[in-house]
C-alpha cells in the first residue's frame, strides 16, 4: 500500500504530540504530587480517593464536636466540684452552730455566712461558657436560676454526634442536678433561716440533708465523669482513625517522586527523539523533490 506524504506528515505530527501530552501529564504528576488529577485519569480510583477524604472531612467534624462536648463536660464538672465544696463548707457551719457551746450571736452571724455560700451556689449553677448558660436545658440564652433558686430553663438534652454511631448528651437540666431529689437552694435556706432563729434542732436536722445534698453531687459528677470519658474514647479513636485514613489516602493518590522522575527523563528524551525524527522524515516531501 502506497503511503502518501500527507499521511507520513500526519503520522509524524501525532507521534509528536503524543510524545507531548505525555511529557506534560508527567510534568503535571511532578508538581502536583498526585497521580490522579482529574477523574478521566483513573476513574476507579478518583471514586477511592473521593470517598477516602470525606471519610476525613466527617472525621474532622467529629473531632471539633469531640472538643465542644469535652470542654462542656469539664465544666459542667467544675462547677459540680465547687457545689461540693459550697456544700462541704455549709456542713462546717452546720456541725460548728449545732454545738451546744454555739451562741444566738453566733448563729446570727454563721446566717450570713450560709447567705453568701448561697449565692455562690446560684452563681456556679448559673455558669456560662461560650456565651451561653450550661445547666440551662437547651434554653441556654436563659439564665437558669433566679435570686430565689427557682429554675427558669427547660428539659432539653443538648447532643453532638462524636461518630459514626456514637452520640453523647452534654448537658443536664439544673432542675434535675440541683433540685432532683435534694432542692440544694432550699436546704441552704432552710439552715440560713434556723441560724436566723436560733434553731438549735433546726440546724442540728440540716446536716443530714446537706449530706444528702453532697451525694446528690456526687452523682452527677459520676455521671458527667462517664460522659467525659466515652467523649475521650471517642477521641482517642477519632484520632486514630484519621492517621489511618490519611495513610491510605496518600497511598491512594500520591506518587511515587522517584519513579516519576526517572518517567519523566524518558519521556523527554522520547519527545526530544520524535522531534528530531520528524524534522528528518517531512523534510523529504514532494516539494523537496520538485525543487
Amino acid at each position: 500500500m502506497r503511503i502518501t506524504d500527507l499521511v507520513l506528515a500526519q503520522r509524524v505530527i501525532n507521534s509528536i504530540n503524543s510524545s507531548k501530552s505525555r511529557l506534560a501529564e508527567l510534568q503535571n504528576i511532578l508538581a502536583t504530587t498526585k497521580r490522579v488529577n482529574k477523574p478521566s485519569d483513573d476513574p476507579l480510583r478518583i471514586s477511592h480517593i473521593l470517598n477516602l477524604r470525606r471519610k476525613i472531612k466527617d472525621t474532622e467534624q467529629y473531632l471539633e464536636n469531640v472538643e465542644i462536648a469535652g470542654t462542656w463536660l469539664d465544666i459542667a464538672n467544675q462547677v459540680l466540684t465547687q457545689s461540693g465544696d459550697v456544700l462541704n463548707s455549709a456542713k462546717v457551719v452546720a456541725l460548728r452552730e449545732a454545738n451546744a457551746t454555739a451562741t444566738a450571736e453566733s448563729r446570727a452571724s454563721s446566717a450570713d455566712e450560709i447567705r453568701s455560700l448561697k449565692i455562690q451556689l446560684r452563681n456556679s449553677a448559673n455558669t456560662v461558657y461560650a456565651g451561653r448558660y450550661v445547666f440551662a436545658g437547651t434554653k441556654t440564652l436563659t439564665q437558669p436560676f433566679n435570686e430565689n433558686g427557682e429554675y427558669q430553663g427547660d428539659q432539653g438534652k443538648i447532643e453532638l454526634q462524636v461518630g459514626e454511631k456514637r452520640i453523647v448528651s452534654i448537658n443536664s437540666p439544673g432542675d434535675e442536678v440541683f433540685q432532683g431529689g435534694e432542692d440544694l437552694f432550699a436546704v441552704l435556706s432552710d439552715l440560713e433561716t434556723a441560724l436566723e432563729n436560733d434553731d438549735l434542732p433546726g440546724v442540728s436536722d440540716k446536716i443530714g440533708r446537706l449530706d444528702d445534698c453532697h451525694a446528690q453531687i456526687l452523682r452527677w459528677q459520676g455521671d458527667f465523669g462517664g460522659r467525659s470519658r466515652r467523649v475521650e474514647i471517642s477521641r482517642n479513636q477519632l484520632q486514630d482513625q484519621t492517621v489511618q485514613t490519611t495513610k491510605i489516602l496518600s497511598s491512594a493518590e500520591d506518587t511515587d517522586m522517584v519513579k516519576i522522575v526517572v518517567q519523566l527523563q524518558a519521556a523527554g528524551t522520547a519527545y526530544q527523539a520524535a522531534l528530531s525524527a520528524g524534522g528528518q522524515i517531512l523534510q523529504y516531501t514532494l516539494i523537496s523533490f520538485w525543487e
